[in-house]
């Protein structure tokens, strides 16, 4: 009679809840400010929908109703020597909690306050307040560790997910928290596409690499994305899906396209002016390089999401986890984790690792 019942439990929740799949996804965001307009390669990040951040160096699994987190390398986290920064997904791209509260129209003042807010609350442990002269406790300096609270405030924003395992999950979640959290960046060997290539490559082993002629042998947000797009389209079963959060209306510029390497010195007026005075002879292999290899429009087929619509999305994998849960409580088991195993560290991510290509 009991074997029964279980079976017919099992049977009603298999048909009546939906298969919810752990995803990666890559956040690529747009160039903006000075920094974008001397170099418009943008950011790339990490999403990971069924890890959250347990601090902001951290992770651990989601519980019923988190959203994921993204995760990232920064090159400013120099006071406590930081590589990498953990952040709730909502926070990071619309600066809240609540997706509902995400501000229709954002002023410089309003991003700052709330980058403050949140940086006092959670991220002071990596990015703490300084004292004057005076002795007054003030904020830090402007860095691009604040771009991870509000990221759409400040620049659009494309997102490539794909499915993962409950193993690579597991594997991503014990190498970063198990790995010393040591400041890596350099922005020609282990810059932030260099971060997301070696968490992409632990799915996808191999299939993520720099361009030696694209991006001139270094790492770009926009190759990356180009190669995990295209990478999914050849492997239907990753079920890739491309979507675009648009910058939040208001008073802050707007981004600008971003652009890879060989890109940058064709369409970049300043950099092409400067090789017809000085290196002519540079810029026609350079075209041909671009025109053959890096011509890639970003985002083309992307799908628009605005801030509840992405939580709603969110949500629906969320049903799949609690009631995961509510079942096997009914069969007298707890909900059953990924077993640890070692793992292999990527060489960009070691700390011990050589800075020579």
């Amino acid at each position: 009679m009991q074997r029964a019942i279980c079976f017919w439990v099992i049977f009603i929740c298999a048909i009546a809840t939906p298969i919810a799949h752990a995803s990666i996804g890559l956040v690529v965001g747009e160039p903006f400010g000075s920094f974008g307009t001397m170099l418009p390669a943008g950011h790339a990040g990490i999403y990971l929908d069924h890890l959250c951040a347990d601090g902001p160096t951290h992770l651990r699994y989601c519980r019923p109703g988190e959203n994921g987190v993204v995760i990232s390398r920064y090159h400013d986290l120099k006071v406590t020597q930081t590589d990498w920064m953990a952040v709730p997904t909502t926070r990071f791209f619309y600066g809240v909690d609540d997706p509902a509260d995400t501000p229709a129209f954002v002023t410089a003042e309003q991003e700052s306050d709330l980058r403050e807010q949140y940086r006092r609350a959670n991220l002071a442990s990596v990015v703490p307040s300084r004292t004057d002269k005076s002795g007054n406790i003030t904020p830090p300096p402007y860095g691009d560790w604040a771009e991870s609270i509000g990221a759409a405030f400040d620049r659009r924003l494309l997102l490539y997910v794909i499915d993962t395992t409950p193993e690579q999950d597991e594997h991503i979640l014990q190498l970063l928290n198990d790995r010393p959290n040591i400041r890596r960046y350099t922005l020609g060997r282990a810059n932030c596409a260099d971060f997301a290539t070696d968490i992409l490559n632990i799915v996808v082993p191999g299939q993520f690499h720099r361009s030696r002629f694209v991006d001139l042998d270094l790492s770009s947000p926009k190759n990356l994305a180009r190669q995990l797009d295209t990478y999914g389209h050849q492997h239907p079963e990753l079920n890739l899906h491309a979507y675009e959060i648009p910058q939040i209306p208001g008073t802050l510029r707007r981004s600008r396209p971003l652009r890879g390497g060989a890109e940058t010195f064709i369409k970049t007026k300043r950099y092409l002016a400067t090789l017809i005075v000085i290196q002519p002879e540079f810029i026609l292999p350079d075209w041909i390089v671009y025109e053959s290899k890096g011509k890639w429009t970003p985002g083309r087929d992307a799908e628009r999401v605005s801030p509840t619509s992405f939580d709603a999305q969110v949500a629906r994998t969320n049903i799949s986890i609690t009631n995961s849960t509510q079942l096997s409580s009914a069969l007298g088991s707890p909900a059953s984790e990924p077993s640890s195993s070692a793992v292999d560290l990527p060489s960009a991510l070691s700390p011990s690792a050589s800075m020579l290509p």
